[in-house]
């Protein structure tokens, strides 16, 4: 079994109650909001307040991606939303030890989150202090990128320094999911997908059918 996780980036933000409702009734696990302040990535998106919009249109559960240089302002103002998870980034100036902290202080599942470019053993430090590493399978900042090659490798990889330190956090993978890339980030070991255009535009209960059949293949 895996999660997937739709990311509202690519929903229809003139009709995101349509979307949502729909993604919600397809089947998806959870929603996956991303926070972008313009420095730590160029893109900006929307502000933590959308998952106060996205608390209203559904019980499932919302996985915050910050992807800002401080993250710490947002912990708390997300918790009082009822967001379930909150994932920063290891790249962050001062290192994310502090935010982790505050987030697991604020009740929430608290996630790292490493570039491409971030060397897997870059999680280590932080084994014991978080539920989830997210491992970005693109270039950070814009949506509808391709899946970086070597991606699989990296899941494979996190996948045996995390059974070889005993820790139990679940790898998730973002960027380039489709059908096509789905089964081998399974098969490396991912348990949390994100995806975004394969799950909105177009029909979203055929797309989400098509994304779980995809991970039959992998089993």
């Amino acid at each position: 079994m895996f999660e997937l996780c739709a990311s509202i980036l690519a929903a229809d933000f003139a009709d995101l109650a349509r979307d949502v409702r729909a993604a919600d009734a397809a089947g998806v696990d959870a929603f996956h909001i991303d926070v972008m302040d313009g420095h730590f990535v160029p893109a900006i998106s929307f502000g933590p307040m959308v998952a106060r919009t996205m608390r209203g249109l559904t019980a499932k559960p919302l996985d915050v991606h910050l992807m800002v240089e401080d993250p710490a302002p947002f912990v708390a103002e997300l918790a009082g939303m009822g967001v379930e998870r909150v994932s920063v980034h290891q790249e962050i100036p001062g290192g994310p030890g502090e935010v982790l902290a505050a987030i697991r202080c604020a009740g929430m599942g608290a996630g790292l989150v490493l570039n491409p470019d971030t060397p897997v053993t870059a999680a280590e430090p932080w084994l014991a202090q978080v539920n989830q590493i997210l491992l970005m399978t693109v270039q950070p900042g814009r949506g509808g990128q391709a899946y970086l090659p070597g991606s699989n490798d990296r899941i494979a990889a996190l996948r045996a320094l995390l059974d070889k330190a005993g820790s139990q956090a679940v790898i998730q993978v973002d960027g380039g999911i489709k059908p096509q890339t789905l089964p081998g980030a399974l098969q490396a070991g991912a348990r949390s997908i994100v995806a975004g255009s394969a799950v909105f535009g177009g029909d979203i209960a055929q797309k989400v059918q098509a994304l779980r059949r995809a991970a039959q293949t992998s089993r």
